[in-house]
């Protein structure tokens, strides 16, 4: 099996049972192109495959190199926090992990263009499925979005991650910084900021040069 062979057969696992169309659906991808790389009408080089790792949230290396990957993450242990440590790189079948911060470092990290480091965070925790490369988790603060968000709540935040039109999205204020939590809504050609709490003073926030999405609001994650 050469490079090319071998990246198929890791997307083709990744993508399992669900079909072409809900697994290009679910991370923004243009089902024809899958479709020809999965058939064998498209080379995945390096860089496609780079960008498809990048493009579903997979570590580095997963669909590059696979059968190095699968080496190397077969020898590692399993994924553990420890300190300020960042974990091993997440493994085929294990969770990743992403840095947790609160609302404060929030607007830091809505301007990063890296990978996040061990320092950036004290708390990491497994995304639970799709993320992009630069995705963290944010822990809500303030009622604004009750009952949908309460504090406490941690939401997985995905910078790269295209929002449409109901969404909740995360904002950051230009001039002072602040980063809320918002329902992204458009009428006409206007775009507005919701908050979903019916009994929240400022309710409906409209957008303009002095906001900017920061990212995509993938899903909450429920501890029991």
């Amino acid at each position: 099996m050469d490079i090319y062979e071998a990246r198929i057969a890791a997307l083709a696992a990744l993508i399992g049972e669900s079909s072409l169309k809900d697994f290009s659906d679910r991370y923004d991808i243009t089902p024809s192109h899958l479709s020809q790389i999965i058939n064998g009408h498209r080379r995945m080089g390096e860089r496609a495959a780079a960008n498809l790792e990048a493009k579903i949230g997979l570590p580095p290396g997963a669909l590059v190199a696979p059968s190095t990957f699968s080496n190397r993450a077969e020898n590692q242990p399993a994924p553990h926090i420890a300190g300020n440590a960042l974990p091993a790189p997440a493994q085929a079948g294990r969770g990743r992990l992403l840095p947790v911060i609160g609302y404060v470092r929030a607007g830091e990290f809505c301007e990063a263009i890296d990978n996040f480091q061990p320092g950036d965070a004290d708390e990491w925790m497994e995304a639970y499925g799709p993320a992009g490369p630069n995705a963290f988790i944010l822990l809500v603060e303030g009622h604004s979005m009750d009952p949908d968000f309460r504090p406490g709540d941690k939401v997985v935040v995905d910078p790269s991650a295209q929002w449409e039109n109901g969404d909740y999205i995360i904002a950051k204020r230009v001039r002072d910084q602040a980063v809320t939590l918002k329902q992204i809504k458009r009428e006409g050609d206007r775009h507005y900021l919701y908050a979903t709490n019916p009994d929240w003073p400022q309710r409906i926030i409209e957008m303009n040069e002095e906001w900017h999405i920061c990212g995509r609001v993938r899903r909450k994650i429920v501890e029991y």
